[in-house]
C-alpha cells in the first residue's frame, strides 16, 4: 500500500508542476534590411528594399511604414557609368513599390559587370556585385496534356545544355491575362551539374503569386491546381544566373518549402548582400519564348 501511495504522490507533484505559470520572455530581434534586386540584358536595374518582420511583437504586427524602405539612396555602376536609382509605383512588380535604374544610364548587357550600393537612412551601406551570363536559348517550348487529362497539363521545353560545368538557370513562366508578373515555379532554379552538355526535355508545373491573393493556389479547383489549361498563352522566361544568385534562389526555395514544419531542418539563405543585409544582387541573362494555345 506503501508503494501505491508514493506513486500517487509523485502524479500529484507532476500535475502541479505542469500547472505552474511560467514567465517566457520572447527575444527581440534587429530590423534587417531585405535587397532584392535584379538587372537584366537590354533592361534597367530594379531593387525592391524593405526591412524583416520581426517573429514576436507585442504591439501584435509591422506597419507598412516599418517594412517598405522608400527612403534609401540606390547605386548601380557598370565600372565607368554610375546610375542612380529612383522609387516608383510598379503594379508589375512584386510589393508594387521599386527602385528603378534609366534607360539612358544603364542598361543590362551580358558579359558586363555591375555593382550595387545601397544607402540606408541609418548611415549603413550595403553593396554587392553580379555579372550578367549570356542567355542560353531554348530549342522549343510546348503545352503537354498530362493523362488521363486531355484539357490539363504542363509547360515542356527542350534545352541542349553548353558543354562546360558552372551555368546556372532559372524558369519564369506568365499567363498575360491573368498573371501580373513572371513566376518562378517551384523548384525553378537548377544547376547543369548533372545536365552539362545533354539534350534533353523537362517540364515545370503552373507557379503562384505569393504576393497576390487572386492568383493563390486556394483560388484553382482541386482538379486544375498547379495545371495550365490547353487554352493558355503562356510567356516563357529563361534566364541564367550566376551562382550566387543560384545558391540564393535555391535556399530561398528550401526555407520556403519548410516553412511551418517543426520537424524540418532550418536552412540558411545564402544571399550575396555585404554588411550583414538580406537578400540578392542578381544578373539575368533572359530568353524569351511563348507557347501558344493548343487547339
Amino acid at each position: 500500500m506503501k508503494k501505491y501511495f508514493l506513486i500517487s504522490l509523485a502524479s500529484l507533484s507532476l500535475f502541479s508542476a505542469c500547472t505552474e505559470e511560467i514567465d517566457v520572455k520572447l527575444p527581440n530581434s534587429d530590423k534587417k534590411l531585405v535587397i532584392e534586386g535584379v538587372i537584366e540584358n537590354g533592361k534597367c536595374a530594379e531593387v525592391i528594399i524593405t526591412r524583416t518582420i520581426p517573429l514576436f511583437s507585442a504591439q501584435g504586427g509591422t506597419t507598412v511604414d516599418e517594412f517598405y524602405v522608400i527612403d534609401a539612396k540606390v547605386y548601380v555602376s557598370n565600372g565607368v557609368v554610375t546610375d542612380t536609382l529612383k522609387i516608383m509605383i510598379d503594379s508589375a512588380s512584386s510589393l508594387g513599390l521599386v527602385y528603378k535604374g534609366s534607360s539612358s544610364a544603364i542598361v543590362g548587357v551580358p558579359g558586363q559587370t555591375y555593382t550595387l550600393k545601397v544607402v540606408a537612412s541609418d548611415g549603413n551601406v550595403y553593396n554587392a556585385t553580379t555579372s550578367i551570363p549570356y542567355p542560353v536559348a531554348l530549342d522549343s517550348v510546348w503545352w503537354k496534356a498530362a493523362p488521363p487529362e486531355d484539357t490539363l497539363g504542363y509547360a515542356n521545353a527542350h534545352l541542349t545544355e553548353p558543354l562546360g560545368l558552372g551555368n546556372n538557370y532559372r524558369w519564369y513562366a506568365k499567363r498575360p491575362t491573368k498573371d501580373r508578373r513572371f513566376i518562378a515555379a517551384y523548384g525553378a532554379t537548377f544547376d547543369d551539374k548533372l545536365i552539362d552538355g545533354k539534350s534533353f526535355e523537362f517540364a515545370y508545373t503552373k507557379g503562384y503569386d505569393p504576393t497576390d491573393s487572386e492568383n493563390s493556389a486556394e483560388n484553382d479547383s482541386d482538379a486544375e491546381r498547379y495545371y495550365y489549361r490547353k487554352t493558355d498563352t503562356i510567356y516563357i522566361k529563361f534566364v541564367s544566373i550566376d551562382r550566387a544568385s543560384k545558391e540564393f534562389y535555391t535556399t530561398f526555395e528550401a526555407a520556403l518549402s519548410s516553412n511551418g514544419n517543426p520537424f524540418a531542418s532550418p536552412t540558411t539563405i545564402m544571399g550575396n548582400i555585404d554588411n550583414d543585409g538580406l537578400g540578392v544582387w542578381c544578373g539575368m541573362g533572359a530568353f524569351y519564348d511563348t507557347i501558344m494555345p493548343t487547339p
